[in-house]
C-alpha cells in the first residue's frame, strides 16, 4: 500500500482533478450569467498559488488549501461558458450541411444536420426516397420548415435524451418530407469530422469489396472502425449480456495494436539524430487520426490522450506515472469539453483502467503459472477480474444487470478481438496492391468474425447467464462503494480504523435498505406518462402496478417505460387494463367502469374519447383528479370552472386550440406533462372511509 500512496503522491493531476470535475458536475446549478465571476475568482486563487510554488514545506498546505476552490471555479466557469442553450429558430428556408451517413430507420431516414447559419446542429429525419440514401457527409441542402426545440419527456427512470443531445450540440430537430428539401449535390463543405467520416466509408468499402458481408461485416466495422451504426440490436443486446460490449467499442487495445505497429515500423528512427521528434509526430498523428476516422468516442479519446502522454514522456526520457498520466488525460479532455464527464464510455474507460492498474498486480500474484500458456490465460483472465470490481457499480447504475460468465466470453472473445483488429490493418493496407491476397486475408478474417458471433451467442445461451432486474438505488450503489474501498484499504492496511469505518458503512448500508423496503411496501401513488399519441397510467400499491393505457398499445410497445419504473419501484406483480374495455375492472383496491375509476377510494375521470365541451356538470360525478388524454377536446380551464378543487393532469400534446401551458403556471393544481414531463400523485388515508391526494408534483422535479 506505501507504493501505491508513494505512486499518488506524484500523481498531482489525480489531486487537481477531483475539485475541478465536483466544478464541472456542479455547473448545471450555478447560474451561467455569473460565468465570468467564475473565471474570476479561479484567477484570483491561482494568483495567489503562485506564491507558494518555491515555497518551503510548511507552508505547502495552504498550496492545496488555493488550488482547490481555484479549479472548482474553472470547472464552473468552463461548463458555463461552453453550456449550449437552445434558442426558437423560426419557420422559413434553411442551407445546411449533412453532417453524417443518413441512417435508415423503419419510416424514415434519421441525420444530423449542421446549418449554415445559424450554425447550430439539428437532428432531421427525412422522408424515405432514393436520394436521402445517396447524401454523404458535406453534402449541401436547401430546405423548407421550422425546426423545433428538443423536449423533455420527464418520464419515471428513462434515459434523458434531451439532455443527451444538448451536451452534443443537438437542440432541435425536424422532419422533412420529400418536397421539402433538395440536394445541391454541387457544393461541398465538409469539416474535418465529416471529411474523416468519408475516409472511414471508404475504408469499409475495401473489406465489403473483399467479399465480406452481412453481420460479420458489420461485426468488423464495429471493432475496428466504430461504425456501429448498422449492427442489429440483437447482436448488441447478445454482446452485452455476456459481459464483451467493451470489444464494440474502439479503445485502448486498438490505439496499442496501431502505436505497436508503428513502434515497430520507425524504431530505426529513435537511432537517428532529431529522430525521436519524427517518431513522436508520427505515432501522435496516426494516433489522432484514428480517433478521428472512428468518430472521437469517449473510450478512444482516453486511450489517444493517455498515449500522447505516454509517447511525449518517453521522448523526453521520463518515465511517467499511470495515475498522472490517467488524470492528465482526463483533465485535458474535460477542459475542451466538460459534458464528456456525463458520458457513459468516459466514465467506464477510465474506471476500467484505473481498476486494472490498481487490482491486476494483487489479482495476478494470488496464482503463479510456470509454463506460457496458462500464464496468459490467467493473466487476461485477471485483467478481466481487475476492470469488472471498478466498472460494476457503474453497470448495475446504467444497464441494472451482471453477466456471470464474463470471464470465460472474454476468454473466447478477446484473442479473436485482437485476430480480428491485425487481419483488417492487413486488408486495408494489401487489398489496394494486391486484390487476390486481400480477398484471402478477407476469408479468414470472416471466419474469425463468426467464431466471435458464435463464442457470444454460446455463453449467452448457457444456464443462468445473467443477472437481470438489478435497480440498487443511487444512495445505495455510493455506500457499496464506499464499503468496497474501505475494505480494499483494510486488506492492504489492517488499520482498526478502517474496519470501524466499514462496519459503521455497513449498519448505515442496512438501515437505509430497511427504510427503502418500508417505503416500497407503503408507497400508494399514481404516475402519468408524458407519451405523445398515447395514455399510459401506472397504479401503484406497494409492489403491485395496475397500468392503464389504449387499446393499440401493448407490453411490448411499451416496456420503454413499464420496466424501469417496474424495476426501480421493485414491482413484483402487474397488470394492464384498456380503457376501451367497457366491462367492469376490479382488482386490488382499483376499479374501473367505462372511464371512472377508484384508486385506494380517490375517485379518477380520465376523457379520453371526443368529448364535448358541453357537458352537463351538473349530473357530472365528483372526482379528485381528471386526466385530460390524447384525444380529449374538452380544455382544462372549462374543468376548472366547475370543478374548482379538482386536480387536473394534462397528458397530450398541446395544440393551438387547447393549450393550457399558461393556465398550469398559474394554478398550481392544473399540471401538464408536455410542460414538466410525468406526473407524480401520493395518496394518503386521512380516515376510515375515504383517501385524500397527499402531494401531486411532475415526476423528475
Amino acid at each position: 500500500m506505501s507504493q501505491f500512496s508513494d505512486k499518488l503522491h506524484s500523481a498531482p493531476f489525480l489531486r487537481l482533478l477531483v475539485p475541478f470535475v465536483a466544478g464541472i458536475v456542479l455547473g448545471d446549478s450555478f447560474p451561467p450569467e455569473q460565468r465570468w465571476l467564475y473565471l474570476g475568482t479561479s484567477l484570483f486563487f491561482l494568483i495567489l498559488l503562485l506564491f507558494f510554488i518555491n515555497t518551503t514545506f510548511k507552508l505547502e498546505s495552504l498550496f492545496g488549501i488555493f488550488s482547490f476552490p481555484a479549479l472548482f471555479f474553472l470547472g464552473l466557469f468552463i461548463v458555463n461558458d461552453l453550456k449550449y442553450n437552445p434558442q426558437p429558430l423560426p419557420k422559413g428556408e434553411y442551407f445546411a450541411v449533412v453532417h453524417e451517413f443518413p441512417l435508415e430507420k423503419e419510416k424514415s431516414y434519421r441525420a444530423v444536420i449542421r446549418l449554415i447559419k445559424p450554425k447550430i446542429l439539428v437532428l432531421a429525419y427525412f422522408e424515405k426516397s432514393e436520394r436521402i440514401s445517396r447524401l454523404e457527409p458535406g453534402d449541401v441542402i436547401w430546405f423548407r420548415g421550422q425546426p423545433e426545440l428538443l423536449q423533455k419527456t420527464g418520464n419515471p427512470f428513462e434515459f434523458d435524451y434531451h439532455a443527451y443531445a444538448v451536451r452534443n450540440g443537438i437542440g432541435h430537430r425536424i422532419y422533412l418530407k420529400d418536397s421539402f428539401y433538395y440536394p445541391l449535390k454541387a457544393e461541398k463543405n465538409r469539416d474535418i469530422i465529416e471529411t474523416a467520416l468519408i475516409i472511414r466509408d471508404r475504408l469499409l468499402h475495401i473489406i465489403e469489396n473483399c467479399g465480406l458481408k452481412g453481420e460479420v461485416f458489420h461485426l468488423v466495422s464495429s471493432i475496428s472502425l466504430g461504425a456501429r451504426e448498422e449492427l442489429e440490436p440483437e447482436t448488441t443486446q447478445s454482446f452485452a449480456k455476456t459481459g464483451v460490449i467493451h470489444v464494440l467499442a474502439v479503445s485502448g487495445m486498438n490505439v496499442a495494436i496501431i502505436f505497436v505497429v508503428l513502434d515497430v515500423m520507425l524504431r530505426f528512427l529513435k537511432r537517428k539524430k532529431g529522430g525521436i521528434y519524427l517518431y513522436t509526430f508520427t505515432i501522435l498523428a496516426a494516433v489522432w487520426g484514428y480517433a478521428l476516422i472512428t468518430g472521437m468516442s469517449a473510450s478512444v479519446l482516453r486511450a489517444a490522450a493517455m498515449f500522447t502522454f505516454i509517447v511525449i514522456g518517453t521522448g523526453m526520457s521520463r518515465h511517467p506515472n499511470i495515475y498522472n498520466t490517467l488524470a492528465a488525460s482526463a483533465f485535458v479532455l474535460l477542459c475542451i469539453n466538460p459534458s464528456l464527464v456525463y458520458d457513459v464510455g468516459f466514465q467506464l474507460s477510465y474506471i476500467a483502467v484505473f481498476s486494472i492498474v490498481f487490482f491486476h498486480p494483487w489479482v495476478y500474484g494470488l496464482l503463479y503459472f510456470k509454463y506460457w500458456i496458462p500464464d496468459q490465460i490467467w493473466g487476461l483472465l485477471t485483467v478481466s477480474v481487475a476492470a469488472q470490481i471498478g466498472t460494476l457499480p457503474f453497470l448495475l447504475h446504467y444497464f441494472h444487470q451482471f453477466p456471470t460468465w464474463f470471464l470465460l466470453a472474454n476468454l473466447m472473445v478477446i484473442p479473436l478481438v485482437t485476430l480480428i483488429l491485425y487481419l483488417t490493418c492487413i486488408v486495408f493496407i494489401v487489398a489496394p496492391i494486391v486484390p487476390f491476397l486481400g480477398v484471402i486475408m478477407t476469408r479468414i478474417l470472416d471466419w474469425a468474425g463468426q467464431g466471435m458471433l458464435f463464442s457470444v451467442h454460446f455463453v449467452e445461451r448457457l444456464p443462468y447467464s445473467i443477472l437481470d432486474g438489478l435497480y440498487p438505488s443511487d444512495l445505495s450503489l455510493l455506500i457499496i462503494v464506499l464499503i468496497s474501498i474501505s475494505v480494499t484499504l483494510f486488506i492492504m492496511h489492517k488499520s482498526p480504523k478502517v474496519l470501524s469505518v466499514t462496519l459503521v458503512l455497513f449498519i448505515i448500508l442496512l438501515i437505509f435498505g430497511n427504510l427503502s423496503a418500508y417505503q416500497k411496501i407503503s408507497r400508494k401513488e399514481i404516475v402519468v406518462f408524458n407519451l405523445s399519441g398515447k395514455t399510459l397510467v401506472a397504479f401503484t400499491t406497494g409492489s403491485e402496478t395496475i397500468w392503464l393505457t389504449d387499446k393499440n398499445n401493448t407490453p411490448e410497445k411499451l416496456k420503454y417505460y413499464i420496466k424501469p419504473y417496474e424495476g426501480f419501484r421493485g414491482i413484483k406483480k402487474s397488470s394492464i387494463i384498456f380503457l376501451s374495455d367497457t366491462s367492469i375492472q376490479t382488482k386490488n383496491k382499483f376499479s374501473l367502469r367505462e372511464n371512472f375509476l377508484n384508486f385506494n377510494g380517490l375517485s379518477i375521470c380520465v376523457f379520453n374519447d371526443r368529448k364535448l365541451n358541453d357537458i352537463d356538470w351538473k349530473c357530472f360525478p365528483q372526482t379528485d383528479l381528471i386526466i385530460l388524454s390524447e384525444k380529449s377536446l374538452i380544455e382544462a380551464a372549462l374543468v376548472r370552472k366547475y370543478r374548482p378543487k379538482t386536480l387536473i393532469v394534462e397528458c397530450r400534446n398541446t395544440s393551438n386550440d387547447i393549450n393550457t401551458s399558461s393556465l398550469a403556471l398559474n394554478d398550481p393544481r392544473i399540471l401538464d406533462t408536455t410542460a414538466g414531463g410525468a406526473v407524480k400523485i401520493e395518496i394518503s388515508q386521512t380516515d376510515d372511509t375515504g383517501k385524500n391526494i397527499l402531494a401531486c408534483r411532475y415526476f423528475n422535479h
